[in-house]
């Protein structure tokens, strides 16, 4: 497995590299109501944008984790509180 991730990581890297080589040319980046331009490399302009999909996929991700784990933690203990309440109405002699 971990021969997998490493062949992924080489085709990414040089997937990443053959990019930065052929999108060189420089774009003026402006946000349009703002009077900011900022002239930058294409590829920085695309790299930009993927890391910021992911940033907002692992944000995206780890808010839905902590959701399912908070249900999670809240039917345990209703599961628990059953268990005390059916053990409390059962008399000692039946268990």
């Amino acid at each position: 497995m971990r021969l997998v991730y490493l062949v992924a990581f080489v085709v990414f890297t040089i997937f990443c590299i053959v990019v930065a080589v052929a999108n060189r040319t420089v774009v003026a980046f402006s946000f349009h109501p703002l009077p900011f331009v900022i002239d930058l490399p294409l590829y920085l302009v695309l790299f930009a944008g993927i890391f910021i999909g992911l940033g907002a996929g692992v944000v995206a991700g780890v808010a839905k984790s902590l959701k399912h784990a908070r249900h999670t933690r809240e039917q345990t203990r209703k599961i628990r509180d059953l268990e005390n309440q059916l053990k409390a109405s059962v008399p000692p002699e039946v268990l």
